[in-house]
């Protein structure tokens, strides 16, 4: 693995037209261990990939990458902004865990404004 055992990685995620630097933040624990929170530059923000996808398309920053204090400082700012990854919400009595992952995004990839989810609760 690329990312050895370091909690912070800096690297280049090799996707096309969307590759972008990213940052992996090893304290972010994604929804299952198949899974990993990236913070991805080009978009800004956080986005949780499949471990199996994403891996062999990471390597180092080099030459001619973004320098890694400006990936550090943008990655600074938006892990303030993106609060807990795991909650548990109680409805019904039952315990259920949800994403909260700051991007507004579900698992589908639809993006959610805040207070959208709020339409599909029932309050009694």
């Amino acid at each position: 693995m690329l990312m050895g055992t370091k909690d912070i990685w800096y690297g280049v995620l090799e996707a096309g037209e969307k590759t972008s630097p990213v940052v992996r933040d090893a304290s972010l624990e994604a929804s299952d261990t198949k899974r990993i929170w990236l913070y991805n530059h080009v978009k800004n923000k956080f986005v949780e990939y499949s471990l199996e996808i994403v891996e062999p398309k990471l390597r180092n920053l080099g030459n001619g990458d973004i320098s890694v204090d400006e990936l550090d400082l943008a990655f600074k700012v938006a892990r303030k902004k993106f609060g807990p990854v795991r909650k548990i919400h109680k409805w019904n009595g039952k315990a259920t865990a949800a994403t909260t992952a700051g991007n507004n995004e579900d698992e589908s990839g639809i993006d959610l404004e805040d207070g959208d989810i709020e339409d599909f609760i029932d309050d009694d």
